[in-house]
């Protein structure tokens, strides 16, 4: 998610709100916990989990890092502005610094960031893709950080190729009079044929080439499930590609509560809508089900206060609150869980991997390991005056 922190503006985890020549790409999520100082101890005294601290080694001065995976194994942290204690002799201030693992964060490789002298800035990281920006400037890198391409924006806004970090599915967009479904490609945004047949397209979640589609209309809540079916003409022709949809509506009962919809998918192949409410952060929201062709409300029994985030998680729901983390079954009860991330915003990466941003620490990782074990944490230590 895009935010401006002292002057820079960083991504966190798989979501933004950018304008995209005229496209909004991405949904809204609420804001991971601001950046902390940092932990350099050797373990982490939280209980539960072992979890086991990777440290990087970076020059003294600098604000805390904004730290985002795309994988279990790939991740970038950015260094931009200096922080309360750093010294005045620290060199031409504190240009933006990039770095690179390929492996879990077990080891950091510096990267040339393309302007680091640029006053503010973003971060987007996914689908094997880098996107920074520096000023109305925005540049691309596909081999970890190695070598970066520069889009052209003569406007400001990030380049069309480049959105393919956000996935394969998005909505576009926000400035036409009727949003709809596309495929991102490297020419550029494809909508779908035929679009889903639902009153208005706000949020879009896939596994591999199946789609969920929602939106609310009129104090429902519209779905739509979508699969690609090949035809013997694409028009000009030739084969192609059609897609075939299943719809499915329900009444919501305080509908202005919902600021935005947004699908989540799990590791399993399920799909989730999480009405975030509104105007209080914090609020439970509202959840359902989406099976294959129908939607199903998830009850809540008596939710907790303060809610950090949720996240789907096979059958699942999870949630974190500053105090605790919890899971809401399918009979709405709560129960605790033994993750080490209270207080944490969760988000889920594209191999299953849970990221958590703390407020008191940096970025945990959690791989998809069926023992439940497997928790990391991406710590920074500084050198140097």
């Amino acid at each position: 998610m895009r935010r401006r922190v002292g002057g820079s503006v960083a991504a966190v985890g798989l979501s933004a709100v950018l304008i995209l020549t005229g496209c909004s790409i991405g949904d809204i999520r609420r804001p991971p916990p601001d950046r902390a100082a940092p932990s350099t101890d050797a373990t982490v005294p939280v209980g539960g989990p072992a979890v086991e601290v990777r440290p990087m080694r970076v020059r003294a001065g600098y604000n805390a890092p904004f730290v985002a995976f795309d994988d279990a194994d790939h991740g970038y942290a950015f260094f931009h502005g200096c922080n309360a204690r750093a010294s005045v002799g620290v060199a031409s201030g504190c240009p933006s610094q990039l770095y690179a693992t390929a492996d879990g964060g077990r080891s950091w490789q510096h990267r040339e960031h393309p302007d680091p002298a640029a006053v503010e800035h973003s971060m987007l990281v996914g689908y094997g893709s880098l996107v920074l920006s520096a000023g109305a400037a925005w540049y691309r890198s596909v081999d970890g950080g190695v070598t970066f391409t520069q889009g052209d924006s003569p406007d400001g806004s990030m380049p069309p190729e480049f959105a393919s970090w956000d996935g394969p599915y998005q909505v576009c967009c926000r400035t036409d009079p009727v949003p709809r479904v596309v495929e991102v490609t490297e020419q550029g945004t494809v909508p779908l044929a035929p679009q889903p047949p639902i009153p208005v397209v706000q949020t879009v979640g896939h596994i591999g080439d199946k789609l969920t589609v929602a939106g609310l209309h009129d104090g429902r809540l519209h779905v739509a499930f979508g699969a690609p079916v090949a035809t013997d003409d694409d028009g000009g022709g030739g084969p192609g590609v059609r897609w075939l949809w299943r719809t499915d509506a329900v009444t919501v009962a305080d509908p202005e509560r919902i600021r935005q919809l947004v699908v989540e998918t799990t590791p399993s192949g399920g799909y989730w809508l999480i009405g975030e409410p509104v105007p209080l952060p914090g609020e439970f929201p509202l959840v359902w089900r989406a099976d294959w062709g129908r939607l199903e409300p998830v009850p809540v029994d008596d939710p907790p206060p303060e809610v950090m985030s949720v996240l789907p998680d096979g059958g699942r729901l999870l949630v974190t609150t500053s105090t605790g983390v919890w899971s809401v079954g399918s009979d709405g009860r709560f129960e605790p869980v033994d993750w080490p991330v209270q207080g944490a915003y969760l988000t889920r990466l594209r191999d299953g991997t849970v990221q958590a941003v703390r407020p008191g620490g940096a970025v945990l990782l959690k791989a998809r390991q069926p023992s439940g074990a497997g928790w990391v944490e991406i710590s920074w230590e500084p050198y140097g005056r």
